[in-house]
């Protein structure tokens, strides 16, 4: 912890006999069909009955399915966060601007209002909110402010993934990195999506910073492989969102070029997943499995031979690898099948695999490097064996439910004792 860092503790007065109360605030409610859900759905299993009210801003196109109805909730519209243009250049810059302005100004005004409102009549003694898009970054300080408690921000992913995504003009990133950085420095604690960002936000923010990583059930976990399925053959999985299009390409095209072979095997290619884009005008060997839940995705990952996780290469997308944490990568090592990571080095997934000997890592775009860290690990059985032992043993270690647990309480500024 940096020396100027100083511990913060909820200003909320221990009534003796009375348990803290936490407004929820976030974009995806406690759900059972998006990532951001089930994390949440997770952590508030952990919660004693009463102890938290969850105040949702969502996307209209969105329908999750919702978990914890036992929970107080309060669900409102969120405002469009990728504003349309309808002029070119510095002009319909100057148009999402002034959108940008309107909807901080009115739109999130009010919806904050609501949400401090019913706060205060759920008894509320903190408010964590979950920070994640420009609407839940404006929204932070200010309900915490009405509310008068203290704020607890978890992060996801960085925010400037978000605003490029939703291409927001330069002019209000400024604006909402600064409401950023002022929420993060005004948290009294802070969940980081790994070990890196708690760190590295520490360390900018001045704010107690405790790493909340997906984790799953051990239960879940399958044992460590110890073998490739057949000789003949090499199955590869790919599970969730695919957010490293040119590096999903490349290793298609490596196949591809391969004639779908590494050595004398057969490549096969599964994925699960909300959804998946294909092209080709020659034959390829990819099955489209479609959504699982989370143990159907480990059951079936668990049955092919190596699972792929692949992480941006390209230098604007440096500060995402460095500081974000894959659900997949849990996902993948309580499948107990050997990693084949797919990024540059300084991604956060690529220095915990390295870190545990856990997964064979390929830090190049070239089809060539692809083929021969694919060809290194299918033809060397006690490599492939310690990979997968590694994995598993680094699952067991840092990614099940106990540490999570934990963690989560830390966050919270409750005792162990305090949770479920």
């Amino acid at each position: 912890m940096p020396s100027e860092l100083k511990e913060k503790t909820l200003d909320a007065p221990e009534v003796k006999g009375k348990s803290k109360k936490f407004l929820l605030l976030t974009d995806i409610p406690p759900c059972r069909n998006f990532t951001a859900g089930l994390v949440l759905d997770q952590l508030c299993s952990f919660l004693p009955e009463g102890s938290i009210s969850c105040f949702t801003v969502l996307n209209r196109e969105l329908d999750p399915e919702v978990t914890h109805k036992e929970i107080n909730s309060v669900t409102v519209s969120k405002p469009k966060e990728h504003k349309p243009r309808h002029f070119p250049g510095r002009l319909g810059a100057l148009e999402s601007f002034l959108a940008e302005k309107y909807t901080d100004k009115v739109t999130v005004s009010r919806i904050a209002r609501q949400a401090a409102e019913f706060g205060k009549k759920s008894g509320a003694d903190a408010v964590w909110c979950v920070v994640q898009g420009q609407t839940m970054i404006r929204l932070a300080n200010q309900v915490a402010d009405l509310m008068n408690v203290p704020l607890l921000t978890q992060v996801w992913d960085p925010p400037t993934w978000w605003l490029r995504a939703n291409k927001v003009d330069s002019w209000s990133q400024k604006l909402i990195l600064a409401d950023f950085a002022s929420a993060m420095s005004k948290s009294q604690r802070l969940a980081a999506a790994s070990w890196a960002m708690a760190e590295n936000y520490e360390r900018l923010y001045g704010c107690r910073a405790i790493p909340v990583i997906p984790s799953l059930d051990a239960a879940l976990a399958k044992a460590p492989a110890t073998k490739m399925n057949r000789d003949d053959e090499l199955t590869i999985g790919m599970a969730g969102q695919l957010y490293s299009a040119a590096e999903w390409e490349n290793l298609l095209l490596t196949f591809k070029h391969a004639n779908w072979k590494i050595g004398n095997r057969h490549v096969k290619v599964k994925v699960l997943g909300r959804n998946l884009s294909l092209s080709s005008n020659t034959p390829m060997n990819v099955e489209y499995l479609g959504w699982r839940n989370q143990a159907e995705t480990i059951e079936v990952l668990s049955q092919l031979d190596v699972l792929y996780c692949a992480y941006w290469f390209d230098p604007v997308f440096k500060e995402e690898a460095s500081l974000s944490f894959p659900s997949k990568l849990t996902t993948y090592l309580a499948a107990g099948r050997p990693v084949f990571f797919h990024g540059p080095e300084y991604a956060s997934p690529a220095k915990f695999l390295k870190q545990h000997n856990a997964g064979a890592l390929c830090h190049d775009l070239a089809r060539s490097s692809i083929y021969n860290e694919l060809e290194k690990l299918a033809s060397n059985p006690d490599l492939y064996k310690q990979l997968a032992e590694n994995g598993s043993k680094a699952f067991h270690e840092h990614l099940t439910l106990s540490t999570m647990r934990k963690n989560f309480a830390e966050f919270l500024s409750l005792r162990s004792e305090d949770l479920k």
